[in-house]
């Protein structure tokens, strides 16, 4: 009994967890949040939190009003999500209905409305690897792949599954199932503590208080308790602020800057990103990517082209812009690129980190303190005539890049490995330090090239934040031609990089 009481009260305060994340976004700059519901009323089938967005954001080409989480918490790790769970009641601890029921029922409701909406499951579980639904499931956005699940005849492993939902939810055809299933986004959420260490660092953000390390009572979970008891459930941005001033979590806070150009460039998705309602514009690339890695049919060149049209059309000299990037390091360097001071545009980064978002500005490079790189040449070949680097700021990359290099570069002869003090998380603290580290690595590298590698493109490997990589890309004109490389974090394997762009660009 005891166990099956700590399992429910672990439910609740999951739930809680994200709906205080989705209340954060109230409260965004040019947030298009309007309320937020706990255990909605209007819709009983996905009822666990429901956002309202006015006005809609663009999903793939729809208008969305709503959002309806259903927020499924599991003790442990010991199970996974499959296409047959979606149609087993128990997954969701029902007797009647499956999960997969009520969405369909919810879509029923709600497709005769005229809003756009999308079904958001929100589970510590992921895809089973081995199961079809892995294939089907985008690890970015949690959407499913209709075109892949509709390949196939009846009797393929695709042609199985359409027939396993579609009887179970008595449809006569594939299309009537696909109207429900495209709504689906199925998405993986952290443990409990990092929910909490990631609630935190979005309270600060926003104005609210952080609930302090080793507390006994968590206000705010306490708080959703009490707006489920009372029925009370429903909140605007007043709503939320009156009562936490009553309860002494408002600090308040100060927008970015109110009258900056807020833009976003997404080619994958975070669990609290929701750059689609806080910008004035944004590129959604995540359709070009499979995870971290190219869609089939995508190139890195076509993306270099989307990225420099979008900045083309979204910017202009005289008005500050801010630039939001949860994208590739690659894309973060081509903006700045595209964006180098001569342009007289005035852009400059939002980089997250663990305390909140922070614009990176690039200060001045006037009396600034000596350099923090430490510098080492590892030797590759004697006939090499192109020089990579290698940046080691949030992680040391020197073993991956040398295994690369030796594998697939034959052209490389030797490498600059370019190390701060204590690669991290929180190894570049500032924009003024980001652009001063961008410009000694431009230094560095003019000042050691051989005159061989001078005339041969430099390869750039790094791991750092964005808002660095986007300094060096506005100051990356001055080495030349250069090529980019991604490496591969869905595998992790050792000296996974592949080359992305290069530059300069070529139209």
């Amino acid at each position: 009994m005891a166990k099956a009481v700590a399992a429910r009260m672990k439910g609740d305060d999951y739930q809680a967890y994200h709906f205080w994340l989705q209340i954060c976004r109230l409260f965004e700059d040019r947030s298009r949040v309007s309320r937020v519901t706990i255990e909605a009323d209007d819709v009983k089938s996905l009822d666990d939190v429901v956002v309202d967005l006015a006005p809609p954001v663009n999903d793939a080409g729809e208008e969305v009003s709503r959002e309806f989480y259903q927020v499924k918490f599991h003790m442990s790790y010991d199970g996974s999500i499959t296409c047959e769970a979606l149609t087993d009641p128990a997954f969701i601890n029902a007797t009647k209905n499956s999960l997969l029921q009520r969405i369909a029922d919810a879509h029923q409701q709600l497709s005769s409305t005229g809003q756009g909406y999308r079904f958001i499951i929100f589970s510590p579980w992921v895809p089973h690897p081995e199961n079809e639904l892995a294939q089907l499931c985008s690890a970015d956005d949690g959407r499913l792949d209709l075109h892949k699940l509709a390949t196939g005849g009846p009797t393929s492993k695709m042609g199985k599954v359409r027939a396993l939902w579609r009887d179970h939810l008595q449809l006569t055809s594939d299309d009537a199932l696909f109207a429900i299933l495209r709504h689906v986004r199925i998405l993986a959420t952290p443990q409990m503590g990092l929910l909490h260490t990631l609630l935190n660092a979005q309270l600060q953000v926003v104005g609210m208080a952080p609930v302090s390390a080793g507390s006994r009572i968590h206000p705010y979970l306490s708080l959703s308790q009490n707006f489920i008891k009372t029925g009370t459930n429903s909140f605007g941005a007043d709503d939320i602020e009156q009562i936490c001033r009553r309860e002494g979590l408002w600090r308040g806070r100060t927008p970015f800057e109110p009258d900056a150009r807020i833009l976003g460039i997404r080619s994958f998705s975070r669990g609290a990103d929701f750059i689609e309602d806080t910008t004035d514009a944004h590129l959604c690339l995540l359709n070009r990517f499979a995870m971290r890695k190219l869609a089939a049919g995508s190139t890195w060149d076509s993306i270099t082209e989307s990225v420099t049209d979008f900045l083309a059309a979204s910017t202009s000299p005289g008005r500050r812009n801010l630039l939001h990037l949860p994208a590739h390091g690659s894309i973060a360097f081509a903006s700045g690129y595209y964006l180098d001071p001569k342009t007289g545009i005035d852009v400059l980064p939002v980089q997250p980190g663990l305390g909140g978002r922070a614009v990176w500005g690039r200060g001045s490079l006037t009396g600034k303190a000596a350099s923090q790189w430490s510098s080492e040449t590892v030797p590759i070949r004697d006939d090499g005539h192109q020089l990579a680097v290698a940046l080691s700021a949030t992680r040391l990359i020197r073993g991956d890049v040398e295994l690369f290099a030796n594998r697939a570069l034959p052209e490389v002869g030797r490498i600059l490995h370019l190390q701060l003090p204590h690669p991290g998380p929180e190894s570049i603290s500032s924009g003024e330090e980001a652009f001063s580290l961008a410009q000694e690595v431009i230094d560095t590298i003019h000042g050691v090239r051989s005159e061989d590698e001078r005339h041969s493109p430099t390869c750039l490997f790094w791991a750092a934040p964005n808002g660095f990589a986007f300094f060096l890309g506005q100051l990356g004109r001055a080495l030349g031609p250069c090529e980019l490389y991604e490496y591969d974090f869905d595998s992790m394997a050792p000296g996974a990089y592949a080359r992305s762009m290069s530059f300069p660009l070529v139209r």
